[in-house]
C-alpha cells in the first residue's frame, strides 16, 4: 500500500541531513599539513580538504570527534589525514 503524498512529491528524494554540519576550527594532525589549523563548515567523520590550489589526496583530512583547546584558547576538533 502506498502512503499519502501530495500530487508532485512522489519519488522525490527527502532533504534531511544525515549529519550535523557546523563551522568547525580543525587542527589537522599527521599527514603533510600537521599541525596547521583550519576552518570548515563539516560534520565530525566527514572528510575535507585543507588545502590551497590544486587538490592533492595529501590536504584530504577526516574530522573526528576529540576536541582539543589550541595554545590561542581556541576550541578545535583534531582532524586526521584521510589516507595512511
Amino acid at each position: 500500500m502506498d502512503p499519502v503524498v501530495a500530487p508532485g512529491q512522489r519519488h522525490q528524494y527527502l532533504t534531511t541531513s544525515q549529519y550535523q554540519l557546523d563551522e568547525r576550527q580543525l587542527l589537522l594532525r599527521g599527514g603533510t599539513r600537521d599541525g596547521l589549523r583550519w576552518h570548515a563548515t563539516v560534520a565530525v567523520g566527514q572528510r575535507v580538504f585543507c588545502g590551497e590550489g590544486e587538490w592533492a589526496v595529501d590536504g584530504l583530512y577526516v574530522v573526528t570527534a576529540e576536541e582539543v583547546d589550541d595554545v590561542d584558547g581556541v576550541h578545535r576538533n583534531v582532524a586526521v589525514p584521510a589516507f595512511a
